[in-house]
């Protein structure tokens, strides 16, 4: 007796589990569509209220910046820059220019400041990361504020 019961009980289970599927037939999934790869943040874009700001220049050390790859594929590109704030209250501020036609890159590099707020007047050395992102096929040139910083191949 007992062993129809389990019998009886194991089969249920298994229709129970066939029967509730919860994937639809093949057929009918959507079609994946490509996605453009993100460029992670670097936490140096510009920011909301960054328009009141006055901007300035800041002082890059060209010859001590870089760019890194990572060993990957795609291969993952990062400009590491060197520089210089003129004092504390400078905000750093990087715009990222996807690559061209030309594959070129162009990195926009400056500061904000409120020069309505008093500021201790010293030097404020920077080192940044920025992601690039990622790169396939070709040959790639990067610029800061219009001067080379290096090149890669993908």
């Amino acid at each position: 007796m007992k062993e129809v019961i389990l019998s009886i009980s194991v089969s249920l289970l298994i229709l129970s589990l066939v029967g509730c599927s919860l994937l639809p037939p093949i057929d009918t999934l959507p079609t994946p569509t490509p996605v453009a790869p993100s460029i992670p943040p670097s936490g140096y874009e510009p920011q909301p209220g960054d328009e009141k700001l006055a901007r300035d220049k800041v002082s890059l050390e060209l010859e001590n910046s870089s760019l890194v790859t990572m060993e990957s594929y795609p291969i993952q590109v990062s400009a590491l820059l060197n520089g210089s704030l003129s004092d504390p209250c400078h905000q750093l501020r990087v715009v990222l220019k996807p690559a061209d036609d030309k594959n070129q890159i162009n990195l926009e590099v400056y500061s904000v400041v409120d020069s309505s707020a008093a500021c201790i007047m010293v030097i404020e050395p920077f080192s940044a990361t920025i992601p690039l992102g990622t790169y396939t096929n070709g040959h790639y040139t990067v610029y800061v504020n219009g001067q080379l910083l290096g090149e890669f191949d993908a």
